[in-house]
């Protein structure tokens, strides 16, 4: 099996989708989401993440980033953060100018594979409280610097992966779609709970998100997968099941340290890392063609 070069198109204001010409009849192909990195912290797992988007380049994987890249908390009038528990290379009066241009040169070797990137909480607050779109302003010199064409995602939305085959016909090339996996994500809401730790959240997404193979969102810093297997029924009455996979998104921040507010708070240490979907073309036993999903977690 192979995994092929993927394009990624935005076909609505909160929908991408990622393609791949699959050229053959066994495929597979792997997409890494992460999110909360919280990059500019101390407490930033920089070597994981380092790691993680090394494995992604060496698959030819697209990345996609869920939102908060940053604390960005390090602001003169951020109640929130201290000068002295930031980065010396932040330490600088133009805070946020060296936010993006640190992430620029870390993200510069891997902004070919990043498809989508949206807002967290932090990136959201940071236009609210200062006026600046540090999203904006970063994805604009990645592209512009690399030739890369991230695509700025909502909040929330829809990622569709679509594997196709180009078929020779008498007119020209035409595009067969093997299968169609939709994904509804989320930067994530809430707390998480130290009992349920968020996935009490599935069965109420379930029911008004009927339409996603996959949904994942980040956030409240926890991990888990879950699986929720469906009974449908087609138009002509044929019966069959499936399976929706919900998916929580660590973090790769560690605040489980000292006399941290994390501590002192008594939260629990988290789990740091991402999610891997590995897909792959299977003839399937009722349907044909069709793509089976695998989430693995990224640690």
């Amino acid at each position: 099996m192979s995994q092929t070069v993927a394009e990624t198109r935005r076909i609505g204001d909160k929908t991408l989708c990622t393609e791949w010409d699959i050229g053959v009849n066994h495929w597979a192909g792997s997409v890494l989401f992460m999110s909360d990195q919280h990059f500019d912290s101390a407490d930033c797992d920089r070597k994981m993440l380092k790691r993680h988007l090394d494995e992604a380049l060496k698959r030819a994987a697209p990345v996609y980033m869920l939102g908060d890249w940053w604390d960005a908390m390090g602001g003169r009038n951020d109640r929130r953060g201290s000068k002295s528990s930031l980065r010396p290379e932040y330490k600088r009066s133009d805070y946020l100018n060296a936010l993006v241009e640190d992430t620029v040169e870390f993200l510069s070797p891997y902004a070919h594979l990043i498809a989508g990137w949206c807002r967290g909480n932090h990136e959201t607050s940071i236009i609210s409280h200062a006026e600046f779109d540090l999203l904006g302003a970063t994805v604009q010199q990645l592209n512009a610097q690399t030739g890369s064409d991230i695509q700025i995602m909502p909040y929330a939305g829809w990622i569709i992966f679509r594997p196709y085959r180009t078929c020779k016909g008498k007119r020209g090339d035409n595009r067969r779609v093997i299968d169609s996996i939709c994904v509804a994500y989320s930067h994530g809401t809430g707390g998480g709970g130290p009992v349920t730790k968020g996935v009490i959240g599935t069965n109420r997404r379930a029911t008004y998100l009927p339409d996603a193979d996959i949904v994942i969102s980040g956030h409240i810093h926890e991990s888990w997968m879950v699986e929720l297997q469906r009974e449908r029924c087609t138009g002509n009455g044929r019966i069959y099941q499936d399976t929706q996979w919900h998916l929580q998104l660590p973090s790769y921040k560690d605040e489980y340290k000292g006399d941290s507010w994390w501590v002192q708070t008594g939260k629990s240490p988290r789990p740091k890392g991402g999610w891997w979907v590995d897909l792959s073309v299977q003839r399937g036993k009722q349907h044909g063609k069709e793509v089976i999903v695998q989430p693995r977690r990224a640690a």
